[in-house]
């Protein structure tokens, strides 16, 4: 087998794992929630709920980003194949974790009394907050070892962590809910963090490393660009959140609530569909990328075959979301939300480029320049504010759909450009064809629901939605043999 098909599989084995394990992580979410609901009630949900915000507000603070930068540093010790380069980058990494825990720590502590007032308005759970600080420790150290899983690419130990975790969590807090009522909600997230932190702890094991002696003096220098890039993230996230808070703000205000429900509920919609394509990327491709950074021809051509099958994984999800919202937005929500219908097609196209986003974007994080990483983050993230608050303003809910569209071509545009002049990079002619097919086929899927209407337009879909498919599966088969896995997928299910 060539290299080339190799990497496809790869990056297309990623994407179907991830893919699995976020599916799974959704069921388990919604059976918590319905459990939860009926165990504890609406005033246990909204106090779970209080209780994990103020943490997660925490966490993004005092983490330093470092679960995520550190990813580009144990990916480069991996690709040596040397243990103890591992074992060195894993140990500098691990104090590192410490610190951040222990700072997670004392601002829960020092600000607990504030937290309970901002939450809750008054001082009552104080003590809670304290308790609850104990989940930085256990938070950041399963962290740690799900950073380590992702550097040296264990994947399949990575997903079934990730899913263990995730129904231990849930076998753990039920009974307490159970037994304790409203009264278990602080020991149920506790229990849960040490409960996930035990079950990571299994699969640390299968990463063979040496233990490296180092001084603190050492931890503390080695560390510094981990925490420079983790801090750059920590800003990103911020202003992420920063600029939904306020079109949320702003749709409020200049439209209504019901806007802003509808607007979140058609984001949840999008990003849920194709947030697979997204997390395997973040999972895969970037330690992937961090390793191979050093040699520019193995980059590249990492990058173009990343790219290509984003798009043609996009390709299939995408046109087979367009065509059937109106009966996602019932099952999913209600026929009260069919409004949010025009938001999300134009939503979707916007996503091929979102994805020519992100492959490019992680070029930079994998080189190292936390600066160029800021500008660009910040001045995209303001671009798509600014785009939004004014196509809000003039088309409402409808606009935010093309103002996304708008925005991202911009930001595609802008990265494309900085990408080619910094690091002499081009897309192969390949991507660029396959990008322009996916968007002509969501485009006509587009027009056929406002040109016809329904339901004349499900028949024009369903033809779009054959072509693009086939068209789809031959360049899949083009790259890595189809027939060949399936009967590989076979033989695997008769043995067992």
């Amino acid at each position: 087998m060539n290299t080339k098909a190799t990497n496809y599989k790869s990056i297309f084995k990623a994407t179907s794992i991830f893919g699995g394990v976020q599916v799974f992580n959704i069921l388990i979410t919604l059976i918590r929630g319905k459990a939860v609901a009926i165990l504890i009630g609406t005033a246990g949900m909204g106090l779970n709920g209080l209780f994990l915000s103020g943490l997660n507000l925490i966490k993004s603070i005092s983490s330093l980003g470092i679960t995520e930068s550190a990813v580009r540093d144990i990916s480069k010790a991996h690709a040596t194949e040397d243990v103890a380069q591992i074992g060195k980058t894993f140990t500098v990494f691990r104090r590192w974790i410490w610190i951040t825990a222990v700072f997670g720590i004392v601002i829960t502590i020092c600000f607990s009394p504030l937290l309970s007032q901002f939450s809750f308005n008054s001082y009552e759970h104080t003590i809670d907050y304290i308790w609850l600080s104990i989940t930085f420790v256990f938070g950041a150290l399963t962290g740690g070892i799900y950073t380590l899983l992702r550097g040296t690419r264990q994947l399949k130990y990575l997903a079934q962590a990730n899913v263990f975790g995730g129904l231990v969590g849930l076998v753990v807090a039920l009974p307490i809910f159970y037994f304790y009522g409203i009264k278990g909600v602080v020991p149920a997230i506790i229990i849960t963090a040490i409960a996930n932190y035990l079950v990571s702890l299994y699969f640390k094991k299968k990463v063979h490393f040496t233990p490296a002696t180092i001084d603190w003096k050492e931890t503390l220098a080695l560390g510094k660009p981990m925490v420079r890039l983790g801090i750059s993230l920590t800003l990103i996230n911020l202003l992420a959140a920063f600029v939904a808070f306020v079109l949320s703000a702003f749709i409020s205000k200049t439209g209504s609530l019901s806007d802003v429900g509808l607007y979140n509920a058609g984001l949840a919609i999008v990003d849920g569909y194709v947030g697979m394509v997204f997390t395997a990327m973040a999972t895969d491709y970037f330690p992937r990328l961090s390793a191979v950074i050093g040699e520019d021809s193995k980059w590249k051509q990492l990058v173009n075959e990343q790219a290509e099958l984003v798009l043609i994984i996009l390709s299939m999800v995408l046109v087979l979301l367009i065509s059937t919202t109106p009966i996602l937005i019932r099952v999913l929500l209600s026929k009260e939300f069919l409004s949010a219908q025009d938001f999300i097609l134009w939503a979707v196209l916007a996503i091929p480029l979102k994805g020519v986003t992100w492959v490019l974007g992680f070029i930079i994080l994998a080189k190292g320049d936390n600066k160029l990483f800021l500008i660009v983050e910040t001045f995209s993230n303001l671009l798509v504010l600014l785009i939004n608050l004014l196509f809000y303003f003039y088309f409402g809910l409808t606009g935010l759909g093309i103002s996304l569209m708008i925005s991202y071509a911009i930001v595609t545009a802008l990265i494309l450009f900085i990408i080619k002049s910094k690091y002499d990079f081009q897309f192969f002619k390949a991507v660029y064809v396959i990008f322009f097919i996916s968007m002509i086929s969501l485009s006509l899927c587009v027009a056929s629901i406002y040109g016809l209407g329904y339901p004349n337009a499900y028949f024009v879909e369903a033809l779009i939605v054959l072509a693009t498919c086939s068209y789809s599966l031959y360049e899949l088969n083009k790259r890595m043999n189809l027939k060949e896995i399936v009967v590989k997928f076979k033989s695997k299910i008769s043995k067992k």
